[in-house]
């Protein structure tokens, strides 16, 4: 399967076998080499608190944001970073760039957040979409390390992008056609991500909302 956190994963339980009375309790049986394993509970849906990530997730604060500035959102913006992740994530942590992402997906599935869904962050610039202007003020931004172009997002990077943003979606009823790319809002000026990239995205999202 796919998604491993939607999987419902079963445990065996020993098997009670009948036995006829005995007037003397019986010898205690000897310990089986590999004893059964408890059942165990489905994993729940990565929305749950309770429930730990299945990639691991950094949470940073970048200064890249607008103060006072709450959005609500009602679309997602899909970017490529164009560098390496570690370096990426450092860049958008300097004052200095003016630029920042809500979530930063690595090629391995690690990923770093970096703002809360309702902050505007600085990751779409000038940009408009159906007649609708400033895509920071109505967006999340989420990027995949390096070009995706020349580097397609791994499987890892796409199920973590999907765990990220599944309880984002759920939360602010986003429409799976609200996912956009950068090109999308900002055509002529950026060309990220690519569409394969969209197109993978869009269809692991698709076989669980």
């Amino acid at each position: 399967m796919i998604f491993a956190w939607l999987q419902r994963i079963f445990g065996g339980t020993p098997s009670v076998a009948s036995a006829k009375p005995r007037t003397t309790p019986p010898p205690p049986a000897p310990p089986t080499a590999h004893p059964a394993p408890p059942a165990q509970s489905p994993i729940r849906h990565p929305s749950s608190a309770a429930t730990p990530p299945h990639y691991q997730q950094t949470n940073k604060r970048t200064p890249n944001l607008s103060p006072g500035r709450t959005i609500k959102p009602t679309h997602i913006i899909l970017h490529h970073t164009d560098g390496a992740y570690a370096g990426s994530v450092a860049w958008c942590l300097d004052p200095v760039s003016r630029v920042s992402y809500h979530c930063i997906v690595s090629q391995l599935g690690k990923r770093t957040v970096l703002a809360l869904p309702t902050q505007r962050t600085w990751h779409a610039g000038k940009s408009s979409w159906q007649g609708r202007p400033d895509a920071n003020s109505w967006s999340i931004g989420i990027a995949f390390e390096g070009n995706t172009y020349i580097s397609p997002p791994s499987p890892a990077a796409i199920l973590s992008a999907v765990e990220y943003l599944l309880p984002i979606i759920e939360d602010h009823k986003i429409p799976l056609a609200n996912l956009l790319r950068h090109a999308d809002v900002a055509p002529g000026r950026k060309d990220d991500c690519s569409p394969a990239a969209h197109l993978a995205l869009v269809t692991a999202l698709k076989r669980i909302v």
